[in-house]
């Protein structure tokens, strides 16, 4: 198979990855490796763990996903898949574009940020947050506005790039609940996973995606409103903007199991010093969010 590209890594794959672009770049060795194979159900040696991940002194990271795969990561650039599904069964790929994502980043020494990220009138905005506070559903609602997308979910940040805090485009994708795909007029692509009462699909971006890596113009800090229809920024600094970006790691507990707590929260004082942040609240509900898109245009360009 032909090798793939991620965040700018070249990377040889034994599982079919359709969500990520082919490599372009040059012919240097593959960055990440992505095969099959065997994992031992306990690692060896000292080990530190949670109840879905394994870390060892070796540095070498196991995480269980129940009835879908075990993934092996290692120095940030070899990762080994054991499952009993077949090639191409989506679920892998789910988890190995977020979450072993994240543990490779923090092996790499990236930050990787629980944000989605676009170009919008020329600016680099990251759109932080926890799980279901709107961070893909705004990038979407700018990205009919004409933004672009750098990433989903997961933005990942080289801090030692030369023109300072730099997003490393993932791929090409965004994961959506039904509700915005409906409120947008976007038709569903694969059937993702779902809850009581919402369905999630993914959905292709490549018409617009940007994969040339930039430097970070601001972080949005989503939080949402209960009452009132209108949006409101708030600027954050000092130990609140440090606190909000460490909340805000992908997969903060492996960075710390690996030996890389402290470095990370560093990396989050640098960049709080580095680029504005903000306070975004939110009204409730995608249909408000809908008729306040203006209204966010007209506060993203103030800030």
């Amino acid at each position: 198979m032909s090798d793939l590209t991620l965040c700018g890594w070249r990377v040889s794959t034994d599982w079919p990855l359709p969500e990520l672009p082919p490599w372009t770049g040059d012919d240097r060795p593959a960055d990440v490796s992505i095969r099959l194979g065997k994992i031992a159900s306990e690692l060896s040696g000292t080990v530190q763990r949670t109840p879905l991940i394994q870390v060892n002194e070796q540095g070498l990271l196991r995480f269980t996903v129940r009835n879908v795969a075990n993934y092996l990561v290692r120095a940030g650039r070899e990762v080994i898949i054991d499952t009993p599904h077949p090639k191409g069964t989506p679920d892998i790929a789910l988890f190995l574009l977020g979450s072993v994502l994240g543990f490779l980043c923090h092996q790499r020494g990236m930050l990787p940020l629980h944000a989605s990220c676009v170009l919008f009138n020329g600016r680099v905005i990251a759109l932080s947050g926890s799980s279901g506070t709107g961070k893909s559903t705004m990038a979407a609602l700018l990205m009919a506005r004409g933004a672009q997308l750098l990433s989903d979910d997961v933005t990942v940040l080289d801090l030692q790039a030369e023109d300072g805090p730099t997003v490393l485009p993932s791929f090409p994708r965004q994961k959506l609940w039904r509700d915005t795909l409906d409120a947008l007029g976007i038709e569903p692509g694969r059937h993702l996973r779902s809850t009581v009462s919402m369905e999630k699909f993914d959905r292709s971006a490549l018409a617009h995606f940007s994969p040339v890596p930039r430097r970070l113009d601001a972080i949005y800090h989503l939080r949402s409103r209960m009452k009132g229809d209108e949006l409101r920024v708030m600027p954050l600094d000092g130990l609140e903007a440090v606190r909000m970006l460490y909340d805000n790691i992908y997969r903060r507990t492996a960075a710390s199991l690996l030996g890389f707590g402290d470095r990370q929260f560093q990396n989050c004082a640098s960049l709080s010093s580095a680029v504005p942040l903000y306070a975004l609240y939110l009204p409730d509900g995608v249909k408000k969010l809908v008729h306040a898109v203006p209204q966010l245009e007209l506060l993203l360009g103030k800030a």
